[in-house]
């Protein structure tokens, strides 16, 4: 499957707040997970003050793994469609190598950070651009 690209290479920076800057001036914002953590967050403090064993404790488990499989789910979907519509635009796709392992070491910034994907998205580019026969590249953080 080949399909000719509109564009001849593209650079992607990885943040926080906004997910990825584009070379191109584009930027594409990340889902915002920060609802559902506070849910997660209450109810599993709500949790651990249930009685082990109980009727109750079992609902509140499960209303937590559901809460997780959301927050997967919507990440999930927004990679996809991000990695796709970067793959198939442009022939060259550079992304900068994190150092995800030591940025995750802050405590203030490891939950926002662990959310947000990198290596998922950098995984399923790899992937797309092998399958539609473009070139991917990584480039040195420094």
């Amino acid at each position: 499957m080949h399909i000719d690209a509109k564009n001849q290479s593209i650079g992607i920076d990885l943040g926080l707040k906004t997910f990825a800057f584009m070379s191109n001036g584009e930027t594409a914002e990340s889902p915002n997970y920060s609802s559902k953590n506070r849910k997660i967050r209450k109810l599993q403090k709500k949790l651990a003050r249930q009685p082990k064993k109980s009727k109750r404790r079992n609902i509140t488990r499960v209303k937590i793994a559901k809460l997780h499989n959301q927050i997967t789910d919507t990440r999930k979907d927004f990679l996809h469609k991000l990695s796709t519509k970067i793959v198939s635009e442009n022939q060259t796709i550079v992304l900068e190598d994190l150092n995800v392992s030591g940025m995750v070491k802050n405590r203030r910034l490891s939950r926002v950070i662990s959310l947000q994907g990198w290596r998922e998205f950098r995984n399923l580019c790899e992937a797309k651009s092998e399958k539609l026969s473009r070139d991917f590249r990584t480039v040195n953080r420094w």
